[in-house]
């Protein structure tokens, strides 16, 4: 077997594959006796059916199936070993005057080649923002915190964020009790909570069907309404108070201190605190690292020059679809795909140059350490081994997407080290708020940039 490439040109090549008969042949006769072996036609014992019957049958497709297993291994392996960077994959060139019998068997294909340029990282002035964390931000987080470790706690009046659990009781004109439903209500989903407010066990609050909930499908579900019941549903309401349940925010304590960051971890109010700043801090840095990265990515897309071999990846595009596709829809999508592919070029031209790369080691470690987080957020952290929580991340590691995120994503945190050690980094102090307006107005910007592009290939 022999592969050969012939430029076309700094973008463009061709590659001729020429097979030998001896390449397949005993493999495609050893599999054609298995089938003798196992075929089974009238008027022939199993095993004992001539070859002629078998060949007639089935060794054009085994030569068809070996030939071209030979083609996508042998091409792989000499673009590997001869360092050729394709974009799209080969495209066949169709030769009407092929000829299967031959005993050399000659394949070309077109390839596109992957373009050289020059990065340019250390000329790139990007702003890094440092995001303060206020006193105000660490009080909505210690809320927050009081919130979610807090406790259910039954009451004898109603106040704001309760749950009540009763019966509705419908009012005829007289104003008597008759059909009931049983029915568990958030105070927050009552359109006039203030007629409930007050309120204490055994109470009765009346209320229009229509006036009892901002959302009417609620209304719909407390009364098992089909969708042209609920048009006509509209009468007045008696709520009878059997339970009320409010959600009481956990103490500052040590109790709390210890589901938060775990046992004796934190122990005065002034540490919690200090340890919720700096976790914000953190988080608030990895934000701004994220943005720094995009930026970057987007800047140097935007002034990195280089040519790419368009004519050939429209037929790639055209030639890879299962559905027909006209030149005119696959230059189109073309377009809107060609700054994917040189995001995706200048990304693997970094990985290249700065020998960027992610073992299953970092992944597994990765996969460990985003478990411990979110049992810890779940006040879980201090119920499980170490042996344990690695299992946990094993197990995780199984779903091939999510051992892709968790890849992407060191790939990405390798990259921001990167361009934090490389880029001129101008800090920038603001306040998250404002931070997330810069994003958004970036984001704008970008996208009006994209439809722009979009409508000038047009």
């Amino acid at each position: 077997m022999e592969i050969k490439q012939n430029k076309v040109d700094d973008l463009n090549a061709t590659l001729k594959v020429v097979i030998e008969k001896a390449d397949f042949t005993d493999k495609v006769e050893k599999t054609l006796k298995e089938y003798r072996k196992n075929a089974s036609i009238s008027g022939f014992r199993k095993g004992m059916v001539p070859m002629t019957f078998i060949r007639k049958q089935y060794e054009k497709p085994l030569i068809y199936e070996e030939v071209n297993k030979l083609l996508q291994t042998e091409i792989d392996k000499y673009l590997l070993d001869e360092k050729i960077e394709i974009l799209g994959q080969p495209i066949p060139v169709e030769d009407k005057d092929f000829d299967w019998e031959k005993d050399s068997l000659e394949f070309n294909f077109e390839i596109g080649l992957a373009p050289k340029f020059d990065l340019n990282i250390k000329d790139l002035e990007l702003p890094y923002h440092k995001i303060e964390v206020t006193e105000e931000e660490v009080d909505k987080y210690t809320e927050n915190f009081r919130k979610q470790f807090g406790k259910m706690q039954e009451a004898d009046e109603v106040k704001n964020g309760a749950y009540l659990k009763g019966v509705f009781y419908e009012l005829n004109e007289e104003g008597k009790e008759g059909e009931h439903f049983h029915a568990t209500i958030a105070l927050a989903d009552v359109k006039n909570a203030d007629l409930f407010l007050g309120k204490k066990l055994d109470e009765r609050v009346e209320v229009e069907a229509k006036e009892l909930f901002d959302n009417e499908n609620r209304l719909q579900e407390v009364f098992g309404l089909e969708d042209e019941e609920l048009k006509e549903f509209n009468p007045k309401l008696s709520f009878k108070i059997d339970q009320i349940t409010i959600h009481e925010a956990a103490e500052i304590n040590q109790e709390l201190f210890d589901k938060v960051y775990g046992e004796d971890e934190v122990k005065t109010e002034e540490e919690f605190r200090a340890k919720i700043k700096e976790e914000a801090e953190k988080m608030y840095e990895s934000e701004a690292d994220r943005v720094m990265l995009t930026t970057g990515l987007m800047e140097l897309v935007e002034k990195t020059s280089f040519d790419l071999p368009k004519e050939f990846l429209i037929k790639w595009l055209k030639f890879s679809r299962k559905e027909p596709m006209t030149d005119k829809e696959a230059e189109e999508m073309y377009n809107k795909s060609e700054k994917g592919i040189r995001f995706q070029l200048i990304e693997g031209e970094i990985a290249k140059e700065f020998e960027l790369s992610v073992t299953p080691e970092e992944v597994s470690d990765k996969a460990l350490e985003t478990i411990k987080q979110q049992m810890k957020a779940y006040g879980a952290g201090m119920k499980f081994e170490d042996e344990q929580l690695k299992q946990f991340a094993q197990s995780a590691l199984q779903n091939k997407e999510e051992y892709q995120r968790l890849a992407d994503q060191i790939f990405a945190e390798k990259m921001m080290g990167i361009f934090k050690e490389k880029a001129q980094l101008k800090e920038k102090k603001l306040s998250f708020d404002d931070f997330l307006e810069e994003v958004k107005a970036q984001n704008a910007k970008n996208q009006t940039q994209e439809n722009l592009n979009d409508d000038e290939s047009e």
